[in-house]
Formats: structure tokens, sequence, C-alpha cells
């Protein structure tokens, strides 16, 4: 196993990459996207967090997250949802029997600074396109592309034509 250095930074943005096993759709429908969300409602009320920027796909998710506690442990946190997102998709499925959704471990990076998050804000509301979902980032229904359309910070047609010049090489998957 490799020994993975983490870096908990008090009040750092920290870009996030988890992966299902084998990268099976676990969160194809609906139903289990609003479970994944439910779960993260209940998981922030214990160990406290703010989601800045999401996307969640069939096999993988991405987000950008400040974890608010001292320590900066967003280890916490996702170890909290990996958990209780399995043993809530066990429950809704009527899964008896053991069952691993997620791969291993996750992918993290502290965010530097305004580029940097900028950077992976694109590269969240892209996804969907990259991975042929959608055409426009505004039709995937489990990204905050639109909030972020709300604060003025992407405009209608950003995306439509081709993929962003500033993510081209960028790749988290």
């Amino acid at each position: 196993m490799p020994n993975i250095r983490r870096f908990y930074i008090p009040n750092a943005i920290v870009f996030i990459t988890c992966v299902t096993r084998d990268r099976y759709p676990y969160l194809k429908s609906k139903k289990d996207v609003d479970l994944f969300f439910a779960t993260l409602a209940s998981v922030n009320e214990i160990n406290p967090f703010e989601l800045l920027a999401y996307v969640v796909l069939p096999d993988h998710f991405h987000w950008l997250m400040k974890v608010d506690e001292p320590s900066g442990n967003f280890s916490r946190v996702m170890h909290s949802v990996k958990r209780n997102i399995t043993q809530n998709y066990k429950h809704i499925h009527d899964v008896q029997t053991s069952l691993n959704i997620w791969q291993r471990g996750f992918w993290d990076h502290v965010i530097r600074d305004e580029r940097d998050l900028e950077l992976h804000c694109d590269y969240i509301h892209w996804n969907p396109i990259k991975h042929g979902y959608v055409t426009q980032p505004e039709d995937w229904p489990y990204s905050s592309y639109k909030v972020w359309v709300g604060k003025g910070v992407y405009e209608i047609g950003w995306g439509w034509k081709k993929e962003p010049k500033n993510i081209k090489y960028m790749d988290f998957e």
C-alpha cells in the first residue's frame, strides 16, 4: 500500500476525487444521488464541512470542500461519507451481504490560490461533458454549475463548444 501523506491545513479548501469500486455506477439513479446528498447532510451534522463546488457522476465525484474544525482533517469527513453512503445504500437496496461501494482511499489536493481554485472549479463543472453525459454543463443535474452561474462566475455558454483551455491537461480520474 502506498504511503499517502495528507496535509491538513485549518480553513483550507480541498479538492477531492472519490471513485466507486471497479467504476461500477452506484450513483446512476436519481434515488441513489438523492441518497448521496441526504447522507452528506447527516454527516455534516457530525463532521461539519462546507461544500463549495461539486459534481456527482455515476461512478465518481469531485468536490471542493472546507472543513469546519481547527484541525482541517478532511479525511474524517471522507471516511464518514463513504461509510454512511455504503450503509444507507445497502439499506435502501436491501443488500444483506457485504458490499464495498468505494475504491480504497481518495485523491486530495489542497487549493493554493485563487487561480488554483478557478482551475478546479472549471474541472468539476466540465466533468459531465468530459465523460459524455451532456453537451452543456447546465444540463447535468448533479453539479453546482448553476449555483456558480448565479454568482456570476460563469456565463451561459461556458464550455458549450469545446473543453476550456485552462483545464485541457488536468486529469483527476
